[in-house]
C-alpha cells in the first residue's frame, strides 16, 4: 500500500477501535516528511469521538519533595540533586481554595503528593479537605489499596492518576525502589473501587519506539480512561539526560496513542512548553483532546489565560466541569460557565 492507502486503513481501524500491534509498527515507520497525513488521521479520530471539546485540568502539589523513591526522571526524588522546595502536606483551607480557583476557570482539580504514598493519617486529611471542594475532583497520592480508594471515592474523587511511566523493559533503568507491577496493581485497585483511572507515561527518557509501543499496548490492556503524556523536562539534578526528540517526534507519539486509544482522553501534560515551544497547539491536530493548564508539580506552564486563548483560536471549548455535592460524588444540576 502507498501512504495514502495506509492512512485510510489506519483511520478505518482506529474508528472501529481495532488497531493492532502491526498497525502501530506502520505508525512507527511513518516518514517525518509525511507526518501531516498521519496527523490528519489522528485529528479525524479525535474529532469523531470528542468534537470541539477538550478536557483540561489543574494540579495542586499538596506535598512536595523529599521522596524516598528513586525515579531517575523526578526532581522530587531524594536520590536526585535537583533544587526543589520541600513542603509538608498542605492544609485543608489551601486545598479548598485551590479547588475553588480551578472550578472558576472550568478546570477539573487534581491533588498530587510526592512520595511512595501518603500515610493513612494524611489520606484522611486529604479526603476531609476534598469533601469540602466543589467541581470535578481527581487525586494522585501514590500506591494505595482498594479500601483507601473507596475512602477517596466517598470524598467525591472521580478519577485517580497513577502512571506506568514507560515500558516494562525500560522501567528497570529508571526506577528500582518499587516494581512495575506495583503500579499496575494500583491501577487495578482504583478501578475495582469504582474510580476512573488516568494512567500514562513520560517520553524522551531514552526509550525506543518499541518501548512506546509496549506502553501503548499495556495501557490498552488495562483499559484506562485517560492517558497523560509527559515530555521530559531537563531539570538540573535529575539522572536522565535531556530529551533528544524533535517536536515532530513527540507529536508523532501523540498520534500513535490517539489511533490506538480512539475513545480515551489523550492529555498532553508536563514538558509541552519546553519541548514543543511554538508548536504546542499542534497537540490537538496530532490527536490530543486534553492538557494540564496553569502549571505542573515543580515547574511553571504557560498559564491558564494563555492556554484559554490557544484553544479559543483553534475553535475548541473546555468540557463543562460539574459542581459536585460535597462528599458523595454526585453532580448538582448547575454547571459552571465555560471560561474560554
Amino acid at each position: 500500500m502507498n501512504l495514502l492507502e495506509k492512512a485510510h486503513d489506519l483511520l478505518r481501524k482506529s474508528l472501529d477501535d481495532s488497531i493492532t500491534a502491526v498497525d502501530l509498527d506502520t505508525v512507527i515507520a511513518w516518514p517525518v516528511a509525511d507526518l501531516s497525513l498521519l496527523f490528519a488521521c489522528a485529528d479525524r479520530v479525535r474529532n469523531s469521538f470528542f468534537g470541539a471539546t477538550v478536557d483540561p485540568c489543574a494540579l495542586m502539589n499538596i506535598k512536595s519533595g523529599n521522596c524516598s523513591e528513586d525515579c531517575a526522571f523526578c526532581s522530587q526524588s531524594s536520590h536526585n540533586t535537583a533544587d526543589v522546595a520541600i513542603r509538608e502536606l498542605a492544609d485543608e483551607q489551601e486545598i479548598v481554595a485551590a479547588s475553588r480557583a480551578a472550578a472558576e476557570k472550568n478546570l477539573a482539580f487534581c491533588v498530587v503528593s510526592s512520595g511512595r504514598r501518603v500515610t493513612p493519617a494524611e489520606l484522611k486529611k486529604v479526603a476531609a479537605a476534598l469533601k469540602q471542594c466543589s467541581g470535578e475532583k481527581h487525586a494522585s497520592l501514590g500506591i494505595l489499596s482498594e479500601e483507601e480508594f473507596r475512602l477517596l471515592k466517598a470524598a467525591g474523587v472521580t478519577c485517580y492518576n497513577h502512571n506506568l511511566e514507560t515500558s516494562r523493559r525500560c522501567y528497570a533503568s529508571i526506577v528500582s525502589t518499587h516494581r512495575y507491577d506495583d503500579r499496575v496493581n494500583t491501577v487495578r485497585a482504583a478501578q475495582k473501587a469504582g474510580l476512573r483511572v488516568c494512567c500514562g507515561g513520560i517520553f524522551g527518557m531514552g526509550e525506543t519506539w518499541e518501548d512506546r509501543k509496549a506502553l501503548c499496548l499495556e495501557l490498552r490492556a488495562l483499559n484506562v480512561d485517560t492517558i497523560p503524556m509527559n515530555f521530559l523536562i531537563p531539570i538540573p539534578g535529575i539522572r536522565v539526560a535531556p530529551a533528544s526528540e524533535s517536536p515532530l517526534e513527540f507529536l508523532k507519539i501523540v498520534s500513535m496513542f490517539r489511533l490506538a486509544h480512539p475513545r480515551r482522553t489523550i492529555k498532553v501534560c508536563g514538558g509541552r512548553e519546553k519541548n514543543l515551544g511554538p508548536m504546542q497547539s499542534l497537540i490537538f491536530c496530532a490527536g490530543a483532546n486534553g492538557y494540564i493548564s496553569g502549571g505542573y508539580l515543580t515547574t511553571q506552564g504557560n498559564g491558564i489565560e494563555a492556554d484559554d486563548e490557544m484553544i479559543k483560536l483553534l475553535g475548541l471549548t473546555k468540557k463543562h466541569v460539574r459542581k459536585m455535592a460535597a462528599g458523595n460524588g454526585r453532580s448538582t444540576a448547575k454547571k459552571l460557565k465555560v471560561d474560554s
